[in-house]
């Protein structure tokens, strides 16, 4: 079995990674082509979409994520990628709050 606490720091990687990237290479091109500017907009849904993409390539779902931490057998659904990609593509300090309010312990 693999450890809950490992998986969730791959995410926040993933997230940390796309959130980068996605900045690096779109949100420069929004920032110096002055024509592309008014669809700096697009950029969320450019990092959803990638965020999404990695989370079915990777099988990766927080809500099975969370259910194995505290002991529930829950299966990898494609619900659970949808919304771990979707956190994924938010970018790294959505994951930190997730990580804080439900993975530490009292």
């Amino acid at each position: 079995m693999t450890n809950p606490i490992l998986v969730l720091l791959i995410i926040f990687f993933l997230a940390f990674l796309v959130e980068s990237l996605v900045e690096l290479f779109f949100g420069q091109l929004f920032q110096r082509i002055a024509v592309l500017a008014p669809l700096s907009w697009t950029q969320m849904y450019i990092a959803a979409a990638i965020g999404i993409a990695g989370a079915f390539v990777y099988g990766f779902d927080l809500v099975a994520l969370l259910g194995s931490y505290i002991g529930l057998a829950m299966p990898i659904t494609w619900y659970g990628c949808v919304l771990t990609g979707l956190a994924i593509g938010r970018g790294s300090n959505y994951i930190h709050d997730l990580v804080g309010k439900f993975f530490t312990k009292p």
